[in-house]
């Protein structure tokens, strides 16, 4: 087989010269061997709206129809109407190149390129002498030559503004455009400065006709609009108070109403001709009366004129003089005064349903009462595939033969430059041919469709519009792709740019997308764009033309690597087109909701549409679940949370789970811990995902590994996410413990410098059962942090065993502490006593868990100095060394010795005495001592550790032996103080025998607190 690769059986630079997109470049003989038969109908004139018919005709149809109808009046006017680059230049044409010579004829083509009011007026006078058809000339070429396009475009403006202000309330569209009416109307806004600016700007309307007027279109320039339109109405004027406040009134009023917008568009667009006509000097009635005196001229000669304007648009500005001198009756009183006219004109089927009134009157009594319909109505069932191809076909040829050949025949019998080509055979039976032998090649059938498809206008997605085709396709390809076509690297990346999949063709299936990814490593876009337009988007990428797939280069695959199914038409491909997909049998296991997903992936990765918001949360969510379901929670260990607490942690949003190409209007989903991008791999993973998930068959197994494997790699994301939104990171832990811990000292549990386990033990205790025995010894502020404490403690240690427990049993509840992790942290937490709280309190600790604390220092200043003072007051009664029991023994006595010589305490004072000697007696007297150490420790260390000493000493539980041992000792002092008062003051024999008596138990007691050492 031959090798197409690489091949060119075109020169580029003779392809650009020869093929163009405006009817009226070409020269006869190129334009005659690239006409293909138009699609032309005929569509009866219905007041404004054009009503089609089933009959179809052809160019000759209307070239004699043109030719030979007969008219009443001896004017003809046929108009063909299409949109923008149907063709109707093209059939205007067509005629004039089929018009037979004759010496009765005088024809008259007005070109499209030909704008200017000069080369208008000059073409319609040509011929005809006479001093008022020369005065005409010399004014319109005097005016063209002596303005420029600034000029006119303010003239323009001011000669609008006149004719406006001149209008009725009855000269408007509808009732609500009354108030556009008159001097105070529209015309107020035109007459503004500040708003003339706007309408005077770069690309408006009014800019653009004016260097039409003035100058012929270059046709490398767009055209410009047929009139005004909403777009070029002041409505986005910026600082609008600048503007007089009668504009200004009318501009809100305009913003506000739609429908006076259209009013205020019909306004302008039907006062424009009389504008012209102001701005140019030629006067009303001038134009009429010169083109009748034409008329009579060749009426004289025996002669009929024959009109063609290939763009009736674009003469705005003397149409309806032109049409009335067009339109006059040839006869008057019996006799023939002016020539017959025939019209041939082309008009847009929009600008001609909104002609003017007036226009339109005088066009439907001057037509056979239809009109020739250009539009081509293609559908799914009538693709329009052999007209296309016949049409590139002749131009594919045209580019071959060159515009020198084509012209030396004048567009008669040229070659076919296929027939001396050596890789026709192969060729054609590959790429394909027309019914005129003509090859396709680099296109094929299915490609020229798609890309008629891609170009066409979104509302008419089956239109063929042969000026888009010849200027979007057949040149681009030719030339612009050339050098890629050359090089074996066409179609490229600017190739995709250019044409995207229409909504009417089948994309890619993203089965064969992602295959094409996993086997072609070299080219796969490529590969990709040559399947999708050149084998119409396959099920089976092995499903190409053999010498297509050669010529592009293209790998083959062996049967045993190519997909054993897929979704899509499977016999789609080899040049199949648009096959219609017969209905799902009655049995079908995958419901229409689960399709409606599939195929919304299918558009999501190959029509780069937008996924639906349901459906990416759907697909979220599976992926959530399957990352939450298989971890562990023992990296770190922390009590498994439910699935309500997940979602508050991990929720199924794209903030989580980004899903490109995704309804994702959340901020940070940018930041997502998972990504999917947009692409056939991920688009088969979802489906799978889909059918798996409903039990529907064609899941594919790889898609349960990927999911597991994305469950495993992304568990570290969540297990981030966790401690971020649980604020159990260490930092946060060690934050919560050490409030765990200085409550616990608060209820005298632990303080500095105790054992790890004891630490650890306090930290995760709810504190439900904790009772501080000391309570009533402790300072207000210290009763006041502890009881607060102790009412949020409950939820606090809660919050830390969940961070850091495993739950187990039905309830869930955590019954285990991960210690590894756990003790560190609580070490860490005991490093410091003091409240710092400037990085920031977790949320789950809670403020008023933590309200008071910052006071920690004073309130465990104000415990240290009541322990100083109690300490102080039992030292003084009790120096070190004093025996508890033997103290208590000794006051016992003195209370019965005193009995006996009546120093006796009144009952209730006895009585209470003892009640603290009992308690003092029961009492563990070495708290005295070991109260003493703690402080002696505050004052013999530094300042830097004070604070835990100060607090070791204010947290430990004394018990009740402290105030025991102090209540004994001062109520004892007090009654034996007082006693020996009474005895030195008796003057008897009695009194001097007491007075002993109580200075021998004194001495006893010194005695007593004399001894060395504190029996224990």
């Amino acid at each position: 087989m031959a090798d197409l690769r690489n091949y060119l059986c075109w020169v580029p630079g003779t392809a650009s010269a020869t093929v163009s997109t405006e009817a009226v470049n070409p020269s006869a003989g190129v334009f005659l061997a690239t006409h293909a038969p138009l699609r032309i109908r005929r569509s009866l004139i219905n007041g404004r709206s054009l009503t089609p018919t089933d009959a179809t005709v052809d160019e000759r149809t209307v070239l004699q129809d043109f030719l030979d109808a007969k008219s009443n009046t001896g004017t003809l006017l046929m108009p063909v109407v299409g949109d923008s680059g149907s063709g109707k230049s093209h059939l205007v044409r067509w005629v004039r190149e089929h018009i037979p010579p004759s010496a009765r004829r005088r024809m008259i083509y007005l070109e499209k390129s030909e704008t200017s009011l000069k080369s208008v007026v000059e073409k319609l006078l040509e011929g005809a002498e006479g001093d008022s058809l020369d005065q005409l000339r010399k004014d319109v070429r005097s005016f063209s030559e002596g303005m420029t396009e600034e000029s006119l475009s303010r003239r323009l403006v001011n000669a609008l503004n006149e004719a406006l202000a001149k209008t009725g309330p009855d000269e408007v569209p509808s009732k609500q455009a009354r108030i556009l009416s008159g001097p105070k109307g529209l015309a107020a806004v035109l007459q503004d400065p500040y708003i003339q600016q706007y309408l005077l700007a770069s690309g408006k309307y009014i800019p653009q006709y004016a260097a039409q007027l003035l100058n012929n279109r270059n046709l490398e320039n767009p055209e410009r609009p047929p009139g005004f339109s909403v777009e070029d109405l002041p409505l986005e004027v910026q600082e609008v108070k600048q503007a007089s406040v009668i504009a200004q009134r009318l501009l809100a009023k305009l913003l506000s109403t739609p429908s006076l917008q259209q009013d205020a568009v019909d306004m302008l667009n039907e006062h424009m001709e009389s504008a012209v006509k102001s701005a140019s000097n030629i006067g009303v009635g001038r134009l009429v009366k010169a083109m009748l005196e034409v008329r009579e001229t060749y009426a004289k000669q025996g002669k009929e004129i024959i009109l063609l304007v290939e763009d009736f648009a674009l003469i705005q500005g003397v149409q309806r003089e032109l049409l009335e001198a067009l339109t006059e009756a040839a006869t008057r009183e019996g006799r023939q005064r002016y020539a017959s006219m025939r019209t041939l004109m082309a008009v847009t089927t929009g600008y001609f349903r909104d002609l003017p009134e007036t226009v339109m009157s005088r066009v439907a009594a001057s037509t056979t009462g239809y009109v020739y319909d250009l539009d081509r109505v293609f559908d799914k069932a009538n693709t329009g595939i052999e007209e296309i191809a016949s049409f590139a076909g002749r131009y594919l040829n045209a580019a071959r033969v060159g515009r020198e050949a084509l012209e030396r025949t004048g567009g008669q019998d040229f070659s076919n430059a296929c027939e001396s080509c050596s890789f026709k055979t192969e060729c054609h039976e590959s790429f394909g041919q027309t019914s005129e032998g003509y090859g396709l090649y680099p296109f094929n059938r299915s490609s020229l469709l798609r890309m008629v498809h891609s170009v066409a206008p979104p509302d008419r997605p089956w239109a063929f519009v042969p000026r888009t085709f010849l200027g979007n396709v057949i040149r681009p390809v030719l030339i612009d792709s050339a050098d890629e076509i050359r090089d074996g690297a066409f179609p490229t990346k600017r190739f995709r740019e250019r044409f995207q999949t229409a909504e009417v063709d089948p994309a890619l299936p993203t089965s064969v997308d992602e295959f094409i990814g996993n086997h072609n490593h070299v080219d796969p876009d490529r590969h990709r764009l040559v399947l999708e337009f050149w084998a119409d988007a396959p099920a089976n990428p092995g499903r190409i033309e053999e010498g297509i797939r050669q010529a592009f280069g293209l790998p083959a695959f062996g049967e045993d690597s190519l997909p054993t199914s897929g979704d899509g038409d499977t016999s789609r491909g080899t040049g199949t087109i648009n096959k219609i997909m017969p209905p799902s049998p009655p049995s079908d296991p995958v419901s229409a909701s689960l399709k409606r997903k599939i195929q919304s992936l299918e558009d999501w990765a190959s029509r780069d549409k937008v996924l639906d918001s349901n459906l990416s949360r759907e697909l979220r969510t599976m992926v959530v679940d399957a990352v939450t379901r298989r971890y562990l929670w023992s990296s770190p260990l922390m009590k498994e949370l439910g699935k309500g607490e997940i979602d508050k942690v991990w929720p199924a949003r794209a903030t989580t789970v980004s899903i490109k190409g995704a309804t994702e209007n959340v901020a940070g989903a940018e930041k997502a811990p998972i990504s999917f991008s947009k692409n056939a791999t991920n688009s088969q993973f979802f489906q799978s995902l889909l059918l798996s998930q409903a039990g529907a068959p064609g899941a594919r197994s790889e898609a349960t590994w990927r999911l597991a494997s994305i469950a495993e790699r992304y568990a570290e994301s969540f297990s981030k996410a966790l401690v971020e939104s649980l604020e159990s990171s260490d930092e946060s832990l060690v934050m919560g413990l050490r409030v765990s811990l200085m409550g616990a000292a608060l209820a005298g549990r632990v303080w500095p410098g105790m054992s790890d386990t004891d630490l650890t033990d306090a930290a995760f205790d709810d504190g439900s059962t904790w009772n501080r025995r000391d309570l009533e010894s402790r300072v207000p502020a210290w009763r006041q942090l502890l009881e607060k404490h102790l009412r949020e403690r409950p939820t606090l240690v809660v919050a830390l065993r969940s961070r850091l427990g495993i739950s187990q049993g039905a309830t869930g509840a955590v019954r285990m502490i991960d210690a590894a992790r756990a003790l560190p942290l609580v070490l860490e937490a005991a490093r410091s006593w003091r409240w710092d709280a400037s990085g920031g309190v977790p949320k789950w600790v809670g403020n008023t868990t933590v309200s008071g604390l910052s006071g920690l220092d004073s309130v465990v200043g104000q415990q240290t100095s009541q322990l100083k003072e109690t300490v102080a007051e039992i030292r003084t009664r009790a120096p070190r060394g004093a025996e508890g029991k033997a103290t208590v023994d000794a006051v016992r006595a003195s209370l019965g010795a005193a009995d006996t010589v009546g120093l006796s305490p009144n009952l209730v004072e006895r009585q209470r005495i003892l009640q603290l000697a009992a308690a003092a007696e029961s009492a563990d007297w070495r708290a005295v001592t070991i109260a003493e150490r703690d402080l002696e420790a505050i004052a013999s260390t530094s300042a830097e550790g004070r604070f835990e000493k100060a607090f070791v000493a204010a947290a430990r539980d004394h018990g009740t032996s402290l105030q025991a041992i102090r209540n004994f000792l001062v109520a004892s002092d007090a009654w034996l103080t007082r006693a020996l008062a009474d005895a030195s003051e008796r003057k008897d024999a009695m009194g001097d025998s007491v007075t002993n008596e109580v200075q021998r138990l004194l001495q006893e007691w010194a005695a007593l607190i004399g001894a060395e050492g504190t029996k224990e």
